[in-house]
């Protein structure tokens, strides 16, 4: 059944995002309904905002996102009802050249999801009965998103979800920069310049790597140091980062 939803959507660019209500189509064949636990706010999300990744607009926004399975549509049988899974936003379809090889992220469909789903539509539309963009293919900054099965991931429902959420872009981009990218060795020396949500999970997938030397350096103003002497769990996970691995 299609479900309405509260969803933050890009309707101007370089203009205030709103939040509307929508409806989220059900899910048809090969496709997951999901109910969103968590989102997480990405650059790139401000980059569709002011025109730098060029989108159709409207359009919903977040592909950083964990939730529970809703519904699934015919011939699902990876996910079924009350699954965590977290979005992932390149679309692989498992079956083409690329993706046969071991190299998923040079799909052949992930250029035909940049906006909408694979098959070139999409599942949301506003209350005017207008036709709604998805960042992505998930478009998943909303209550429930409907996205491609090969969008979605299972994970342990043990994770929590605003935890999980994190692992779909930031920690995925982070750790794969260095394990697919750099490919840093045991023993070697990294420097991180910028320590947002990506570059962290740079640390600390250089910290998995082996890496024994570490030097993060990124733009702080002074009205930052009041809010990190406040904070001991931002404090302790820096001394971390200092010491390295143990």
């Amino acid at each position: 059944m299609s479900r309405t939803a509260k969803a933050v959507l890009c309707r101007e660019l370089d203009r205030p995002v709103v939040v509307e209500e929508i409806e989220v189509a059900a899910p048809r064949r090969g496709e997951v309904t999901v109910k969103i636990g968590a989102c997480g706010v990405c650059h790139s999300d401000l980059s569709a905002t002011n025109g730098t990744i060029q989108m159709q607009l409207p359009l919903v926004l977040g592909h950083e996102a964990a939730g529970v399975v809703a519904e699934v549509g015919e011939g699902v049988t990876e996910l079924a009802p009350g699954d965590h899974v977290v979005s992932s936003f390149v679309h692989m379809c498992g079956k083409c050249r690329w993706c046969a090889t071991g190299r998923p992220h040079l799909c052949d469909s992930a250029a035909k999801t940049l906006y909408t789903l694979p098959d070139g539509t999409t599942p949301a539309r506003d209350r005017a009965g207008n036709p709604v963009y998805v960042f992505s293919a998930c478009g998943v900054m909303a209550e429930f998103a409907t996205l491609s099965v090969d969008n979605l991931v299972k994970v342990d429902k043990g994770v929590p979800l605003d935890r999980a959420a994190l692992v779909s872009c930031g920690v995925m981009t982070g750790v794969g920069a260095v394990f697919n990218t750099a490919r840093v060795e045991p023993g070697a020396a990294v420097m991180v310049i910028g320590t947002g949500g990506v570059g962290l999970n740079v640390i600390q997938g250089a910290a998995i790597a082996g890496a024994t030397m570490f030097a993060a350096c990124a733009a702080c103003s002074l009205r930052h140091a009041p809010a990190i002497r406040k904070n001991p769990a931002m404090i302790s996970t820096l001394e971390a980062m200092w010491k390295g691995p143990t």
